[in-house]
């Protein structure tokens, strides 16, 4: 049986609703009857607006970044080849400086494309001078080219 304040269940002997308190009624209660169901669901149809004309792409923005950021590293590793045990940062900023240089060069930035190759052409310097000198400590002819082509810096 169910209460017919709050609809919440009561079981069979209960004189009142255990959720809302209202007395039962002892008179029985209506059987609920089943609402019939139509044998075929209605179909609704909804307008569909049309396709909008088609919106040309917004042309690729070519990055400048690359550029700029391998002759920056290239400058960087430059800076850093020369001082020794320090030179091993100079080597991984020469490793990404020509990455970014080339990246650069491939993205065809008229305006950098100067500056790319500069990058590049530094960066290269310096991996060159960083593995020299990191060549010294295992080889003496290392060491003397190392002498004969930089003795000056030193």
């Amino acid at each position: 049986m169910y209460c017919s304040s709050c609809g919440s269940l009561i079981r069979d002997g209960q004189s009142f609703c255990p959720n809302c308190g209202t007395p039962v009624q002892t008179a029985p209660q209506p059987a609920v009857q089943p609402v019939p169901q139509p044998a075929v669901q209605p179909v609704y149809y909804q307008s569909v607006p049309p396709m909008p004309a088609a919106v040309p792409e917004a042309p690729v923005k070519k990055s400048k970044g690359l550029a700029i950021a391998g002759f920056i590293l290239g400058i960087s590793a430059v800076a850093f080849c020369f001082i020794i045990f320090v030179n091993l940062v100079s080597i991984f900023e020469g490793l990404a400086g020509a990455i970014l240089s080339i990246l650069g060069l491939v993205k065809k930035n008229g305006k950098l494309k100067a500056m790319a190759v500069i990058g590049l052409i530094l960066s290269v310097f310096a991996l060159f001078v960083s593995g020299l000198m990191w060549a010294t400590f295992w080889s003496d002819d290392a060491y003397d080219l190392f002498n004969s082509l930089f003795g000056w810096v030193y």
